[in-house]
């Protein structure tokens, strides 16, 4: 096993079992497109190629070097007692790193549960949006609460859950969450500059991408976030 420890298989597992299973959903929107003549997967599988080949080459690395390796920053790091902190904070526990998948699956949840539901009731459109907002409103809860523990596993699941939402709630809509749930997962509490750089922020992808580049971004499905989305689209354009 050379320097491995338990973390890093675990934490390379996780990552290669994610990469897996978004690669096998990736053929649920495998269609092709005008603007992209690769098609709509092509950029989600590259990126989950570059995470598969990140986590095994990370994983070779603890392998041969192990956790001293590295540059003098890093060693000084770990000089300085940076992993007797993560011990201490459990970091390195099998309990952390299942709470970290519970937190990953949170998203996976989304995408199948309200349409299992919908199935199982005969329910129409409109109902199926009615569960979806209702599932959408309990995960959200469920990952507050999740991530009061455990910050680095929201750091980890907050993007994919922004992607899942992406479609039903649009871009529009939850940009702004997004940018403001990063900025608190990495630690800022002044919320007064969280709005400013959330605002300007927002402001600025708007510019690029729908008023320069007109690309166009999800507006959503489910009302009241359609309107919203296509709301803004109709201004800027």
């Amino acid at each position: 096993m050379g320097n491995l420890k338990t973390g890093h298989i675990v934490e390379a597992a996780i990552w290669l079992s994610l990469t897996v299973f978004l690669y096998v959903y990736s053929f649920e929107f495998d269609k092709e497109i005008e603007i992209y003549k690769y098609g709509a997967s092509s950029w989600p599988r590259a990126i989950l190629l570059l995470i598969a080949i990140a986590a095994i080459g990370q994983l070779a690395f603890h392998w041969k070097s192990g956790d001293g390796a590295g540059t003098s920053m890093i060693g000084q790091a770990t000089a300085d007692s940076a992993e007797d902190a993560a011990h201490e904070s459990h970091h390195d526990s099998a309990r952390w790193y299942a709470w970290t998948f519970f937190l990953l699956a949170i998203p996976f949840v989304y995408l199948n549960l309200p349409e299992w539901i919908a199935a199982a009731m005969s329910l129409e459109k409109p109902g199926l949006h009615t569960v979806k907002l209702i599932s959408a409103a309990i995960l959200v809860v469920i990952y507050l609460i999740a991530i009061r523990g455990n910050h680095v596993g929201g750091i980890l699941a907050l993007p994919i859950l922004f992607g899942a939402f992406l479609q039903d709630f649009g871009f529009y809509a939850m940009a702004p969450v997004f940018i403001l749930g990063v900025m608190y997962l990495f630690g800022e509490r002044r919320y007064k500059h969280m709005v400013v750089v959330m605002a300007g922020l927002f402001a600025l992808l708007l510019m690029f991408f729908v008023s320069l580049l007109y690309v166009g971004l999800p507006t959503g499905n489910i009302s009241p976030f359609y309107e919203f989305g296509t709301g803004l689209v109709n201004i800027l354009q």
